[in-house]
């Protein structure tokens, strides 16, 4: 069941990509087709059609001449909301992707269902190359969360890593508590009253705070909202008493006063947020998930198309435009060959479904 994944080197809506579909012609169409109006020979129309085409062939994208793929639009589906993490993402690479490979990238996001509505979408398409999929990390232990009409190991093959998100624990302004510790304590004092803010089954803002229940045995609710956005509004608003954030979305707030971190999930602090400690200098390295941004294509999907792609991936991530705005939102650039994509969602896989299995956590998300 894993061998998509495991062996990797490395489809669109026809309404959404646009894609123009003309009529073959008949022969008779073709024969008519050689013969000029004017009666000019055809080989005098050829040469000169070349030669008032040179000037303008340096100025096309090499991809789009160079080979059959890409001709028209990709469209890449992801499972979350516009303005969410995955969004950002999909949008930070669009300029570079497109001028790497000729053609537009058009972000469809597809919340809904905590992955499956944009999943089976997007394996609804043919493997073609033409509708990709981006997602987080958690996406391949979906279905041990829920009952997934898909496997998301051996459905997908990896193509490649974008980056890793920068997140945070926050907590709503007017919360007493500033720690991790005074968090606990918090709950401890008031079992079965604190939600948590739960932006996705398998992502860190469900396993993270489900860790903090088991380890010190507090009673915190799950809220599940479609992506980071409407979760952070009820954050802010104070009807959610905690949740992981992603650092682009909490950091504004965070700066303006509307919002307050009390741990940084990552391997240093945030330089906007300079006084908040990360969950291991608090103790808690066990407890950190970060989360990964991948690019998938189906598990067909020809090798050729994968090793185009991943090669469009490492250019557009070496631009300096995109770095700067990967940066902005606080994405780290994490450049992958398709068998090491392969190789880190393999070992996210093993990783997180440990720790569901030591949770408890069953195919229903609880």
């Amino acid at each position: 069941m894993k061998k998509s994944l495991l062996n990797a080197t490395t489809s669109t809506r026809h309404g959404v990509a646009g894609a123009l579909r003309l009529p073959t012609p008949s022969p008779q169409d073709v024969q008519q087709q050689a013969v000029p109006s004017d009666g000019a020979p055809v080989r005098r129309r050829l040469l000169l059609g070349a030669a008032l085409a040179a000037p303008f062939i340096g100025t096309v994208p090499r991809r789009a001449y160079a080979d059959k793929y890409p001709s028209r639009s990709i469209r890449v589906i992801l499972p979350g909301p516009a303005g969410g993490i995955i969004d950002i993402a999909g949008r930070a690479i669009a300029d570079s992707m497109q001028t790497e490979l000729g053609q537009l990238w058009m972000i469809d996001p597809r919340p809904g269902a905590n992955g499956i509505v944009a999943g089976q979408a997007f394996l609804a398409a043919p493997p073609d190359g033409y509708t990709l999929y981006l997602t987080v990390s958690g996406h391949v232990v979906l279905n041990l969360l829920l009952k997934a009409p898909f496997d998301p190991m051996a459905d997908f093959k990896p193509i490649a890593m974008i980056g890793v998100n920068a997140t945070l624990l926050c907590v709503p302004p007017t919360s007493p508590v500033n720690t991790v510790a005074e968090f606990v304590d918090y709950a401890k004092k008031n079992p079965g009253k604190l939600n948590y803010l739960n932006s996705g089954n398998g992502t860190s803002t469900h396993l993270i705070p489900e860790q903090l229940k088991i380890k010190y045995g507090i009673d915190v609710t799950s809220i599940f909202y479609k992506g980071w956005p409407p979760g952070v509004q009820d954050l802010l608003a104070g009807r959610l008493d905690i949740g992981v954030v992603a650092a682009t979305l909490a950091v504004p707030h965070i700066t303006a006063g509307k919002l307050k971190a009390i741990a940084t999930i990552g391997p240093e602090r945030l330089k906007e947020a300079p006084d908040v400690p990360t969950l291991s200098e608090q103790g808690l390295s066990d407890i950190e998930i970060r989360s990964s941004l991948p690019l998938l294509g189906r598990a067909d999907l020809p090798d050729a198309i994968v090793t185009q792609l991943n090669e469009a991936v490492a250019v557009s991530l070496s631009d300096p435009e995109t770095r700067k705005r990967l940066a902005i939102t606080y994405i780290q650039p994490t450049p992958m060959t398709p068998a090491a994509t392969a190789s880190a969602l393999q070992s996210e896989h093993q990783k997180l479904s440990g720790l569901i299995k030591r949770l408890g956590i069953t195919a229903d998300g609880t």
